[in-house]
């Protein structure tokens, strides 16, 4: 039987690199949803579940929850180069 191709693989990867560049997340890509979700793992109120539908909106919304939650001084990560 042969082995079957992931669904959006894209999108898989795309949220493993958000994940890979965002420590403080576990942000992971549902393939039912068809949404990016983000789960904080610093202190914020309970259930601050995060979910978009690009991943641009999802670290939209990652930064504004760290804006308000972590203590200052809080510096955004860096953007990453631009690939050419």
């Amino acid at each position: 039987m042969p082995l079957r191709q992931p669904y959006d693989e894209s999108q898989r990867r795309a949220a493993g690199f958000m994940q890979r560049e965002n420590p403080y997340w576990l942000i992971m890509y549902g393939v039912w949803s068809r949404l990016y979700w983000a789960t904080p793992a610093f202190d914020v109120p309970p259930h601050t579940i995060l979910s978009a539908a690009e991943p641009d909106d999802l670290l939209r919304q990652m930064r504004q929850v760290e804006l308000r939650y972590l203590p200052p001084p809080y510096q955004p990560p860096a953007a990453p180069p631009e690939r050419g």
